[in-house]
């Protein structure tokens, strides 16, 4: 989990580095993407593993993009929908693009504006030596709206799309047959043709999700039956809460345990089972999954952090103490 880091103050000149090819800071080596590093971004680096290194980054976030939080011992949380632009100064250049989810360490604040930092892993081949850089310039604090706060220019390192999509992030089209599944790393609904259109309304890791408008015949639909949206985040679901209370979403989590419900989880039934999960993935949120015991005996019996796919009913965009989605098991998804 990281920000990004541009010349920060304080680097040691033998300690600083450079990000040479455009990566992606990680949680663990291997593990969660979690930020777009561009090249040329400056890192501090800490610690080696193997082929990885540890480093710290760092930079400036718009405060209407995060909220408080003591999770894990960190100070704020990334909640804009589909993550926030990370700049050099306050409304200065942006120089890549966090996650929603991420966990961040605050260092200071100016007017509209917080400078964040956080330790990540990346790979030792995408660091190299860089010059000591010129202490930055001071600059007033800025308390206006972030310019394109939502779009990361194509200099910044946006995450790629899969194959098969375009890289325009508005109206593009199919480059070639590819698969379409339901969630990065999930059951596959069908296959698009080339030159089938294919919006792409949002990206995760190396997926993008994709709109796409076309005709069936009315026979082939089943009557009432309740299909399952696919790429719906949990951000996306505490954003707009009509939209989306009551439908059906297949969502990739990490099982952490069964647990039994008590009288603080006033969104569900005193006594009743519930999977405490982590997700969906790749978000770093919790989700409440209540089941029947017959189904929370099927999941005692799963490792501890196996990850699953499951379809589930939106039953609450959060509970009353915790920005933590509730939904109820429809069914496992095969994979």
């Amino acid at each position: 989990m990281a920000l990004f880091l541009l010349f920060a103050p304080g680097l040691r000149a033998q300690e600083a580095r450079e990000i040479s090819t455009a990566t992606r800071l990680r949680k663990e080596p291997k593990g969660i993407e979690l930020v777009s590093l561009p090249a040329g971004t400056s890192v501090e680096p800490k610690r080696t593993r193997g082929d990885w290194h540890e480093v710290v980054v760092e930079g400036w976030i718009f405060n209407r993009s995060i909220e408080r939080t003591r999770r894990d011992g960190f100070d704020l949380v990334v909640t804009a929908a589909n993550g926030e632009n990370i700049r050099s100064a306050p409304n200065g250049e942006v120089v890549g693009r966090v996650r929603t989810g991420t966990l961040l360490r605050k260092e200071e604040g100016r007017g509209a504006w917080t400078r964040v930092s956080r330790a990540g892993w990346v790979p030792r081949r995408a660091v190299k030596s860089a010059p000591r850089p010129e202490p930055p310039a001071s600059v007033e604090p800025d308390s206006t709206e972030p310019v394109e706060s939502g779009a990361l220019p194509t200099q910044a390192a946006a995450p790629p799309p899969p194959d098969g999509v375009s890289t325009d992030t508005g109206r593009g089209q199919v480059a070639r047959e590819t698969a379409l599944f339901a969630a990065p790393e999930g059951s596959q609904y069908g296959t698009l043709q080339m030159g089938a259109p294919a919006r792409v309304v949002g990206r995760s890791g190396d997926w993008a999700r994709v709109q796409l408008e076309g005709w069936v015949r009315d026979s082939d639909l089943a009557p009432g039956s309740d299909v399952s949206l696919g790429g719906v985040t949990a951000a996306e679901v505490r954003a707009d809460p009509p939209r989306y209370i009551g439908r059906t979403v297949d969502w990739r989590l990490e099982l952490i345990a069964v647990q039994t419900a008590d009288e603080l989880r006033i969104e569900i039934p005193k006594g009743r089972p519930y999977l405490l999960t982590r997700g969906p993935l790749p978000e770093l949120g919790f989700v409440y999954v209540t089941v029947t015991e017959a189904q929370a005996n099927e999941f005692r019996s799963l490792q501890a952090l196996e990850e699953v796919t499951l379809r589930v009913t939106i039953k609450a965009p959060r509970t009353r103490f915790l920005a933590t989605p509730v939904v109820e098991l429809v069914s496992r998804v095969v994979e």
